[in-house]
């Protein structure tokens, strides 16, 4: 059929044309194939995450509880700026003994003046005062007895609240500068530390049993550091007590005894 050759040139010419034109679609098709493909998988990707999310609940819970997230998200953030809970700590707080001249006749005048005494070693610690006066810490815990007995009608024991508001009236701090931690933990007492806070802590001394208190009983001190194993306080109950450590389980023993709670001056020097 094809024997003629000019025939066969025609032939092969038409051939090549129609290839051309076949190709040519080709390629102008070929893009949006491709890009249909490509719609297809994505489309299926995020059908299959979606599909993962919701069959772990993660979106339900987190629509459901956003406000508890976001709150959880906050805190974590001020855990995370909060200072690192050390294993060993110590403040520098000057010692006050509850009776400051230490004389016979001081004792038995100051048997009470236990939390008076406590306060104003951190009083001092936050003046920046590293070597009180003993006659001048003896004139200011008269000054703060008088004050009691103005405000409170008797010089008597105070447990948290009411030391509270003894700290409040008397040296005119805010409310939210001194905080009470109820039912307090080693926990908190570390945290305190750590931050620089001296503890003010009452106690029942017939528990915690230091043989060198002249009268056991309620009683009120402060925790300036601790270890592993000890609390170290400035107990002011005895002309003994600077640097005074307990062990855990016996101090924390005689704290709850005296209703757990412990108070904080949240103001540093």
């Amino acid at each position: 059929m094809f024997n003629n050759p000019k025939r066969k040139k025609i032939a092969s010419y038409l051939l090549f044309a129609a290839f051309g034109v076949a190709l040519g679609g080709a390629f102008i098709a070929y893009p949006k194939i491709a890009d249909y493909v490509e719609r297809i998988a994505l489309d299926k990707q995020n059908e299959d995450t979606m599909t993962q999310i919701l069959n772990d609940g993660i979106l339900e819970k987190t629509i459901e509880n956003i406000e508890s997230v976001s709150k959880e998200l906050e805190e974590e953030k001020k855990e995370a700026q909060k200072p690192p809970l050390l294993e060993n700590a110590y403040l520098k707080v000057p010692f006050v003994c509850q009776a400051p001249l230490q004389t016979e006749a001081n004792w038995t005048f100051h048997e009470e003046s236990c939390e008076e005494a406590a306060l104003l070693q951190v009083r001092y610690y936050l003046e920046g005062i590293d070597e009180p006066d003993k006659n001048k810490a003896n004139e200011e815990i008269l000054k703060m007895i008088e004050w009691e007995k103005n405000n409170f009608g008797s010089h008597k024991d105070l447990y948290a609240a009411d030391m509270k508001e003894f700290i409040k009236g008397y040296y005119g701090y805010a409310d939210e500068e001194v905080e009470i931690i109820y039912e307090a933990e080693v926990t908190d007492i570390k945290k305190a530390v750590s931050a620089g806070y001296p503890v003010i802590v009452p106690i029942m001394g017939d528990v915690l049993k230091n043989p060198y208190y002249p009268y056991p009983g309620y009683h009120m001190l402060v925790i300036i550091g601790y270890t592993p194993d000890k609390i170290i306080t400035n107990d002011n109950g005895t002309r003994r007590g600077k640097d005074f450590s307990y062990a855990y389980d016996r101090f924390m023993k005689a704290m709850q005894a005296a209703g757990g709670d412990v108070l904080i001056i949240k103001k540093l020097k």
